[in-house]
C-alpha cells in the first residue's frame, strides 16, 4: 500500500471535506477524488460516506483510521530524522 494514499486518507478524515484535504495538501479535488478511491479499491471497501457537506468515515473507515494516523506520524518522523 502507498503511504501518500494514507496521508491523503488521513487528511481527508480530519477535514471531513475531500476539497478541504485538497486544499491543505496543496492538491487538486479530483487528484484526492482519486487517490481516495484507488485505496477504496485496493482495500474492497467503502473508506467514506459523501454527505452534502463533505464526508464522514465508515466503519471500515473508522478501523482503517487509527492505524493509519499511527503509520503517518511514523512515516513524518523517520523523514524528519533523515533531514537531520
Amino acid at each position: 500500500m502507498d503511504s501518500n494514499l494514507l496521508k491523503v486518507f488521513v487528511e481527508v478524515a480530519n477535514e471531513k471535506s475531500i476539497s478541504k484535504g485538497a486544499l491543505n495538501l496543496g492538491f487538486a479535488q479530483s487528484n484526492v477524488t482519486s487517490r481516495i478511491q484507488q485505496l477504496e479499491k485496493s482495500l474492497g471497501v467503502s473508506l467514506f460516506h459523501r454527505v452534502p457537506k463533505g464526508v464522514i468515515l465508515t466503519t471500515e473507515g473508522e478501523k482503517l483510521y487509527s492505524y493509519a494516523v499511527k503509520i503517518v506520524k511514523k512515516l513524518n518522523l523517520q523523514i524528519m530524522k533523515c533531514k537531520i
